[in-house]
C-alpha cells in the first residue's frame, strides 16, 4: 500500500494483513496506512480479521486505483501511463507529487502554501515555459483545444 498508484487483477488480487493472526501489529505502516484511505472501521476489519480482500472488494474501498480482467490489460495499462508520464518534464512530476503527499503530513492551509510554492518552482524551469506556449500555439486555450483537450496535449 505504500506506492503512488496501486493496480490489481479481478480473480487474482488479494490484500491480507496477516499479522494479527501471526500474534504480532502490523509493523510495514499497515494500521496507519489502511486508516488514511479506509477510515477506523474497515482498517479494524482488514487488520483483525486476517481475511483476503480481493480485488473487486479493494478497488470498491479505493485500495487499488483501479483493476483488471487480465495481467496482460494491467500490464498494457501500467506500460502506458508510465510512457506517458515519462514524456512529461521532471521537474514537474517531482512537484507535482510533492505537492499530492504534502496534502497527508500537512495542515491543509500549510499544504495550500506548499502547493503553491511548488507551482512557482515548476514553472520557473524552460521546459515548463516552452511546453506552455507550445500550448498556447497549438490553441490550447480555445474552446476546440480545451474541447480536444487529450489531443492538444499529445502535441506538446
Amino acid at each position: 500500500l505504500n506506492f503512488d498508484m496501486r493496480f490489481g487483477v479481478y480473480g487474482q488480487t488479494k490484500i491480507c494483513q496477516m499479522e494479527v493472526p501471526l500474534g504480532i501489529v502490523p509493523g510495514g505502516g499497515g494500521c496507519v496506512n489502511l486508516h488514511r484511505f479506509l477510515g477506523v472501521g474497515r482498517t479494524m476489519e482488514i487488520v483483525l480479521s486476517g481475511d483476503d480482500i480481493d480485488a473487486a472488494t479493494a478497488e470498491n474501498w479505493g485500495l487499488l486505483n483501479r483493476c483488471f480482467d487480465n495481467n496482460a490489460a494491467l500490464r498494457a495499462h501500467v506500460e502506458a501511463l508510465a510512457a506517458r508520464i515519462a514524456r512529461y518534464p521532471s521537474e514537474a512530476v517531482s512537484c507535482a507529487k510533492e505537492s499530492v503527499l504534502a496534502a497527508e503530513r500537512m495542515p491543509h492551509t500549510e499544504a495550500l502554501k506548499e502547493n503553491l510554492m511548488l507551482f512557482y518552482r515548476s514553472a520557473r524551469g524552460p521546459q515548463a515555459r516552452q511546453r506552455m506556449q507550445a500550448f498556447l500555439q497549438q490553441g490550447g486555450q480555445t474552446v476546440e483545444g480545451e474541447l480536444n483537450l487529450q489531443e492538444t496535449l499529445s502535441k506538446l
